[in-house]
């Protein structure tokens, strides 16, 4: 469930960070070392499957917002920047607020000048370090995947494939209709931003029995 940071103050603290610890929320899930899973889409060949419709999201994504109503009167970093735990990021009235682990700033949503209120947003940030790419599957289908196979993963903003270093399966409710979450753990891809699209590639399992 999301969590609340205070970000370190010179004089009053007053800022909030709100993070998305997605690994804390997660209901309970069978994890598989680096295998497969199933698509989507219909199959491009007969030993593979492929689903189209995937994104990428950090571990770890961040927004700050201020603790109180004040001018914004310093706004130290810019969208793409990279920031260290502790380091300073923006004043405002008085107060400082900094980042609270290393990270890239996905976005900034003040200027200085900005009169900001409580709970405006103010700089948002996620760890690169942790990236990973979500799909989703019926539940039905993933006694079809190979699991025996590595999950390769395009990026099409990127022009790149990756190989997924681990796959985690969470499979939501007990109907066969219903859909399991997949989330390929890519680690730190050069460029990979939360939000963007990507394609994940599985092999589909040899069994007779499984086949459509």
């Amino acid at each position: 469930m999301p969590q609340t940071l205070h970000a370190p103050a010179s004089k009053s603290l007053a800022s909030m960070c709100f993070c998305v610890a997605a690994a804390l929320s997660l209901p309970p899930l069978t994890l598989f070392p680096l295998h497969a899973a199933h698509a989507a889409t219909a199959a491009q060949e007969t030993n593979e499957t492929r689903i189209s419709d995937a994104y990428a999201e950090s571990l770890r994504q961040c927004t700050l917002r201020s603790g109180v109503a004040g001018e914004v009167t310093e706004l130290l970093v810019k969208t793409g920047d990279r920031v260290k735990a502790g380091q300073l990021l923006a004043r405002i009235g008085g107060t400082e607020i900094a980042a609270p682990y290393d990270a890239i700033v996905s976005a900034t949503l003040a200027k200085v000048g900005d009169v900001a209120m409580p709970g405006r947003h103010v700089i948002t940030l996620f760890d690169p370090t942790r990236m990973r790419v979500v799909a989703s599957v019926p539940r039905s289908r993933l006694r079809e995947l190979n699991l025996d196979e590595p999950v390769q993963v395009d990026i099409a903003a990127l022009k790149q494939r990756v190989k997924a270093q681990k796959v985690i399966v969470i499979s939501q409710g007990d109907k066969p209709m219903q859909m399991a979450k997949l989330y390929l753990e890519l680690g730190e891809v050069d460029g990979l931003l939360p939000g963007q699209q990507a394609r994940a590639t599985f092999a589909l399992s040899s069994w007779p029995s499984l086949r459509p």
